[in-house]
């Protein structure tokens, strides 16, 4: 394990070292770069694809051709056999090799014919010069030191003709250059092509034998060398070559000028951000259209750019609305405190008094301080949330006898047609079910009834507090969430609500998986549902 870690450490490393000099370079330099660097890769890759594909074809394509220049071989030998069989012993070998001539096998060195018997006689003596061009592979080459030993041996797993190239001028006399041993076809149902090195050379080869009465042969081996075949794929590389090079500087040169085109929107894009701060955030980035990834991108900043329009706004209202809350108790208390200063604290009433509202009022700064901070770590992800079963029926029982002792002017009731279990946290359930009753009492004249409900929707559970209070106007409904939103302020002094209640009912539903709706009607109440999703039991 620790291996394959040193492994992966050292790649990294080689990684981060190939890399870092690029970094230094614009973005379109590296893009350009990577592109040759890339597109040099591919060609090697097609270089080798190439070659071996074409490699593998010229030798099926040779293979194939050879066979077929056997057979033709084979049939103009038999139009004349009576002939041949009449020839002396001694004058058969130079008999097929005249006749073969007139096949025209002699004017390239792409086919080579050799004629040989059992005697140790071959066709090498009737045209040295043309035999020694094919074993040098080269017109130019002086031959005329070069002898060749032709000789045919029989083993035990067939039988081979045995030929030596000697060297006269070479430092050792009669110097051994090349040796070539050439197998005959024993099964003639098997394949007879074979493919052996001459001086580094693949040569292919087969060979026909033609029996005599008097129990001699004659061989006639035919010879496919792919001298040819190394030109075209010299002349085949050396045309990809050259056009690699010019790909390769083209890429060069107009790389850079198309890659900065393509990526101009980019740029443009980079220059109307950077203009952006928080006094222009209204402003939006014109669509190109094109319905591409830079179009996209510049969706997703103008939805981004909106929402910290709106994040801005809402801070800066929040902020106004939560100093407004803190300077009226703060003003209060600051007032009587001055009072106590003038006056005195003689006088008793304005003592108590005086006390009975900085209390108060200090009361009512630390409730809000108190939301403020639980909406704070709800946001920051630093609230703590403990799953667990939670029964409808036995928690409704249990909040609907703790509010009848707490408002005995209200009348409370339950509802219940969905009785199971809730995937939830319970004690944030017992936050949340006070805080709404306590909305509802706030706003609900007594006698007033209170209704829990609960019913099974299809990917939710909805558990809801019903009150038959005032109502809300259905233009306000929207906003009953957002921080410090009041209906009516005065009636919200009044009742000493400062607008979170909603907002942080709504938060500690969104921790759980849930959400919250609300709906009302002026003059006949107000319901407000928890949504419980089921997938949380899934989960």
């Amino acid at each position: 394990m620790d291996t394959l870690s040193n492994k992966l450490n050292y790649f990294k490393r080689l990684q981060n070292r190939l890399y870092n000099p690029f970094k230094k370079f614009k973005l379109t330099t590296r893009i350009t770069v990577f592109n040759v660097i890339l597109f040099t890769i591919l060609i090697l890759f097609v270089f080798l694809f190439v070659t071996l594909l074409t490699r593998q074809f010229l030798f099926y394509k040779n293979r194939e051709e050879l066979i077929s220049k056997k057979v033709q071989v084979e049939e103009f030998i038999n139009e004349d056999v009576d002939t041949l069989y009449q020839t002396p012993e001694s004058q058969r070998v130079n008999y097929l090799y005249e006749r073969l001539k007139k096949l025209y096998l002699f004017e390239n060195y792409k086919f080579v014919v050799l004629v040989s018997d059992d005697a140790n006689r071959t066709s090498y003596t009737l045209n040295k010069n043309y035999y020694d061009r094919f074993i040098t592979r080269d017109e130019s080459s002086d031959t005329s030191n070069i002898t060749t030993t032709l000789k045919v041996d029989s083993a035990p797993e067939g039988t081979f003709l045995n030929l030596e190239i000697y060297d006269h001028q070479a430092s050792v006399d009669h110097a051994v250059v090349g040796a070539f041993q050439i197998p005959f076809a024993i099964d003639q149902n098997a394949s007879d092509v074979f493919v052996s090195k001459l001086l580094g050379i693949d040569v292919m080869h087969t060979t026909s034998d033609i029996v005599f009465v008097d129990g001699s042969k004659v061989y006639i081996t035919l010879f496919l060398t792919s001298t040819l075949d190394e030109d075209y794929l010299l002349s085949l590389n050396s045309a990809l070559f050259v056009s690699s090079i010019i790909g390769i500087l083209l890429l060069s040169i107009f790389g850079r000028y198309f890659t900065r085109r393509a990526l101009r929107p980019l740029v443009n894009l980079s220059y109307m951000a950077q203009n952006i701060n928080n006094e222009n955030l209204d402003y939006r980035i014109p669509s190109i259209g094109t319905n591409d990834e830079v179009d996209t991108l510049i969706k997703s900043l103008n939805f981004m750019l909106q929402n910290l329009e709106k994040s801005f706004d809402y801070q800066k209202r929040f902020v106004s609305d939560a100093s407004h809350e803190l300077r009226i108790p703060l003003t209060i208390i600051l007032g009587y405190v001055d009072l106590l200063k003038t006056m005195g604290y003689d006088e008793k009433e304005l003592l108590e008094e005086s006390i009975d509202s900085i209390e108060s009022e200090a009361k009512n700064m630390k409730n809000l301080v108190e939301k403020l901070l639980l909406l704070a770590r709800v946001e920051n992800r630093t609230f703590e949330v403990n799953f667990d079963r939670v029964s409808v029926e036995e928690i409704s029982d249990k909040l609907i006898h703790e509010c009848q002792l707490i408002y005995e002017d209200y009348t409370f009731e339950s509802e219940l047609d969905y009785k199971g279990d809730l995937i939830a946290d319970k004690e944030l359930i017992v936050q949340i079910f006070r805080a709404l009753v306590d909305n509802a009492v706030k706003y609900t004249d007594p006698p007033g009834t209170i209704t829990v409900t609960s019913k099974e929707l299809r990917k939710y559970y909805e558990v809801a507090i019903s009150d038959t209070g005032r109502g809300i106007p259905i233009e306000n409904i929207p906003n009953l969430t957002n921080r410090f939103y009041r209906v009516d302020e005065d009636r919200n002094r009044k009742t000493g609500g400062v607008g979170l209640g909603l907002a942080i009912v709504e938060s500690l539903m969104k921790v759980q998986g849930g959400k919250i709706q609300i709906e009302s009607q002026e003059h006949f109440g107000t319901k407000i549902a928890l949504l419980f999703p089921k997938d949380q039991f899934m989960k």
